[in-house]
């Protein structure tokens, strides 16, 4: 029996990359949240620019993380979570800046 050369050095990206999905999770809920809120107040025709990035950025941040190479169990796994973190963050940055630009100009 021969022992996998994966698991030799002994790193595992699984829990690293369970604890940055939790995160993005985290981070995802305020922008989600306005949205959602903007949209049953509006409705979509007015908002579909606001809902494609919030649709469009973590499935193109997952696309780009999935390109990620790390070697070792839940390498790639970590590669798409560490995308989708980048693109929470990108989003909250999005949601501060129109948050931003509500209070200065007054809606």
């Amino acid at each position: 029996m021969t022992a996998n050369p994966l698991l030799a050095n002994g790193q595992s990206y699984r829990p690293l990359a369970s604890v940055v999905a939790l995160l993005s999770a985290i981070f995802m809920i305020m922008p989600v949240r306005r949205v959602v809120i903007e949209v049953s107040e509006f409705g979509l025709r007015e908002l579909f620019v606001p809902v494609l990035i919030l649709v469009g950025l973590p499935v193109l941040g997952a696309l780009v993380g999935a390109f990620l190479r790390f070697q070792g169990p839940g390498g790639r796994f970590l590669g798409i979570t560490l995308g989708i973190f980048v693109a929470s963050l990108l989003l909250m940055a999005l949601l501060a800046c129109w948050w931003f630009y509500a209070i200065t100009t007054g809606f």
